[in-house]
């Protein structure tokens, strides 16, 4: 008898991690109710969220930036007291997370939470700002917009390495130039290293969509251009349409709403 007890205590536990691997968060909102599943592929982030919703740390915030057919953000501590004429954006608790990027498995469909994070020039790790994030929104895409993404994302993949090549062999190029009798062999050597930058190419990841991601983006679209650059940690699983009518609100030069729509609370619900 003890060891069945110890056996079925052993179950629930089990059965209790399994249930929050993905866990449900409800967020009430000014103009209604939003429910969220977070993802257990980004683990950093999932538990960020929860300690953070946990804490009531959302509670009271508005959604300060507000961008028609694109995303809706918030999680910047400094906005709870914010007069109208504040600028927000800047806020955190003082930390970042490390990037868990899951590309392609994972990618900015409309409805999924996308964490905020600074430039690349500034965070060239791509670490996530520790409490701001966006609902992604976006747009529906033909096929051919998504050809021409592909296009411009291979062609830049393309350039990127051509120029590097070309650092490496700086020396060759420019005593080339400057001599006249050999302007053919110039041209010879950036063919040939175009033609080297062609190969690297099979050997990186280049910027192709999925089957999956095609078939999202051209039915209930997203923001395709975010992809590969931001993580992405949960998905609206009720309450787009409240999304929906705050991207509609009348926003100020900086996108705030300028009737601020707040998360009156923010908890863990199973």
């Amino acid at each position: 008898m003890k060891k069945l007890i110890i056996f079925c205590s052993l179950l629930f536990v089990f059965a209790s991690c399994k249930k929050n691997e993905e866990p449900i968060v409800e967020i009430q909102t000014t103009e209604g109710t939003i429910k969220v599943k977070l993802y257990k592929e980004t683990p950093l982030h999932r538990d960020n969220f929860v300690k953070l919703v946990k804490k009531g740390y959302y509670d009271g915030q508005v959604f300060h930036r507000v961008m028609k057919d694109f995303l809706i953000q918030t999680g910047d501590p400094n906005s709870k007291e914010a007069d109208q004429n504040r600028l927000l954006g800047t806020g955190g608790p003082g930390y970042t997370i490390p990037a868990e990027i899951k590309y392609p498995q994972i990618f900015h469909k409309r409805g999924v939470l996308s964490a905020a994070r600074l430039p690349d020039e500034n965070n060239p790790n791509k670490e996530s700002n520790g409490s701001q994030f966006c609902f992604i929104l976006g747009k529906k895409y033909t096929s051919a917009e998504l050809d021409s993404i592909e296009r411009d994302a291979y062609n830049k993949q393309l350039d990127l390495i051509w120029q590097r090549l070309a650092v490496v062999n700086r020396k060759r190029i420019d005593d080339l130039s400057i001599r006249s009798d050999d302007k053919n062999k110039l041209l010879a050597l950036e063919d040939s290293l175009t033609t080297l930058a062609e190969k690297q190419m099979k050997k990186e990841h280049v910027f192709f969509f999925t089957k999956k991601q095609r078939e999202a983006y051209t039915t209930v679209g997203g923001v395709p251009f975010m992809d590969k650059d931001y993580t992405i940690f949960g998905e609206v699983i009720l309450g787009l349409d409240v999304l929906e009518k705050i991207s509609k609100m009348p926003v100020d030069i900086n996108a705030r709403p300028k009737k601020d729509v707040r998360i009156i609370s923010a908890k863990v619900i199973n």
